[in-house]
């Protein structure tokens, strides 16, 4: 028998990939979240646990991150780990993923996203709705792919970077560590680390700190 399958994350982003799942003819037990309010809820017809409670009961469940704040989602996939958690990676059959690619663990991918020729996604990371991921991208650990983001060739996008709904990065660019790219950004030059850079062209408009 194998072991119980659960989404961390009861909100907006956890359906989706709850839905993802579900869409791949798994089957899930439920939603684990970190807020007791939540706990005895239902959501989509499963019910939500409290998630340190639930998993110290039921070591070494399959868990798929469904939480969309990069650092927020860390931390929960280290505190899954440390209860005996198996983090799972989330593909909708919809998706197209190169034979060469490579994936990282605690991934989602979206409907219809594209990852392309011996691209590497980090673990953690989410290539939401319509995304495009071309040849030999890489993409760190955490990071946010929004809807119908692009990225060309050779680009590579650092740990817990945000790439705006829409934005297009150029190929060879690199996006820094917790760089955040406004939507529909087109970026012709690489981002620094911490930068929040938005336009067409996009341009750093202020630097933030790291979570």
């Amino acid at each position: 028998m194998s072991e119980p399958l659960v989404v961390y994350g009861a909100g907006g982003h956890g359906k989706v990939v709850a839905e993802i799942l579900l869409a791949g003819g798994q089957q899930i037990a439920g939603f684990l979240d970190d807020n007791p309010a939540l706990t005895g809820s239902v959501v989509l017809g499963f019910p939500v646990f409290l998630a340190a409670e639930w998993l110290g009961k039921n070591a070494g469940a399959q868990v798929a991150l469904g939480i969309g704040n990069n650092s927020q989602r860390e931390r929960a996939a280290q505190q899954m780990t440390k209860l005996g958690g198996q983090l799972i990676t989330a593909i909708h059959p919809s998706a197209i993923v190169a034979r060469s690619a490579t994936v990282g663990s605690g991934v989602v991918i979206m409907a219809a996203a594209a990852l392309n020729a011996e691209c590497h996604v980090g673990d953690g990371v989410i290539i939401n709705t319509g995304a495009v991921v071309e040849h030999d991208v890489k993409v760190g650990r955490y990071a946010h792919l929004a809807p119908r983001s692009v990225l060309g060739g050779g680009v590579e996008i650092g740990n817990f970077a945000q790439i705006g709904i829409g934005a297009v990065v150029l190929p060879g660019k690199r996006i820094g560590d917790h760089a955040v790219i406004g939507a529909g950004a087109v970026v012709i030059d690489d981002i620094p680390s911490e930068a929040v850079a938005y336009g067409v062209p996009a341009r750093v408009r202020s630097q933030q700190r790291a979570e």
